[in-house]
């Protein structure tokens, strides 16, 4: 994760910048989006009926509390990158691809991999994915659209 120093040497004074992302960043991310994409599938395998089954309030309250959690941990995991707001969109990418991805096997292959829920279960399980998914993408675009509007109002 590289970090720019920058030195003024009219005032002396020592600042770290926030950096745009590199090539590792991109590579931290993604490996961090299989290993929460696995776990959360692992999850949702064990128990996934709990929460898309049992009832619709139960369900959409699944989709908000999971939307925010997916831009969260995003947006902390991208902070402690160092990268730069106007980046957050790449590095949800990095973050989402992975298990957007991983999803499209285990939605064609629902019945067999998600052995506790009924097979008309996948179609909320894959509008959950897409909600989740979208938060995460949406937020970080907002973030990235605002930070580099202000920029160049301000240059």
């Amino acid at each position: 994760m590289p970090i720019t120093l920058i030195i003024n040497v009219t005032a002396i004074t020592l600042t770290w910048k926030e950096v745009a992302m590199s090539r590792k960043d991109g590579i931290i991310l993604f490996s961090l989006g299989v290993i929460i994409w696995a776990i959360g599938t692992f999850v949702y395998r064990l128990a996934g009926s709990y929460f898309f089954e049992s009832s619709t309030v139960g369900y959409w309250l699944n989709v908000i509390v999971t939307g925010a959690l997916y831009s969260a941990i995003g947006i902390g995991l991208m902070k402690w990158c160092r990268i730069e707001s106007q980046y957050w969109l790449h590095g949800a990418m990095c973050l989402a691809l992975p298990g957007m991805l991983g999803e499209v096997l285990v939605l064609s292959t629902f019945s067999e991999l998600m052995v506790n829920m009924q097979p008309e279960t996948a179609g909320r399980y894959g509008a959950f994915l897409f909600g989740g998914y979208s938060s995460l993408i949406g937020f970080s675009w907002l973030i990235s659209m605002k930070v580099s509007s202000q920029r160049v109002i301000s240059n």
